[in-house]
């Protein structure tokens, strides 16, 4: 694995993602069951925005009501997004340098792939670092 690795070796494929009509506790429950800090919001699989970790609570922190939440108003609107043949040195770039942890990963019409968190390049870095040995 090296600078020019395409981001469909790394990202991961399998993306939980959340729509415009999530409930706020649907929202809670997808980032404690499956382990995940950032839910790419979809509109017929079309990336429309991210919700991470810290936007959810900020907003259980505000005090606002299951019933006032939606979907559009805490998730970060067109985010940064990579295409699965951009290089782990781009997305190491952009992530290096970012104030996010996680790039989704989109095709040509803007349908989400996959996605690529710091987490999975610390993978690579291990990885790397293992194979010196």
């Amino acid at each position: 694995m090296d600078r020019d690795t395409q981001v469909s070796h790394l990202m991961t494929k399998k993306v939980i993602v959340a729509d415009l009509k999530t409930k706020f506790s649907n929202i809670l429950t997808l980032f404690l069951d499956y382990h995940i800090y950032h839910l790419p919001v979809v509109f017929d699989d079309k990336l429309l925005g991210i919700i991470s970790m810290t936007d959810a609570l900020k907003y259980y922190r505000s005090g606002a009501s299951e019933e006032d939440f939606q979907v559009e108003d805490i998730m970060t609107h067109n985010p940064k997004t990579l295409h699965a043949n951009d290089t782990l040195a781009k997305a190491a770039s952009i992530l290096a340098e970012a104030n996010f942890r996680t790039l989704p990963v989109v095709d040509d019409a803007g349908k989400i792939v996959g996605i690529l968190s710091n987490k999975d390049l610390v993978r690579v870095l291990d990885k790397m670092l293992s194979t010196e040995e």
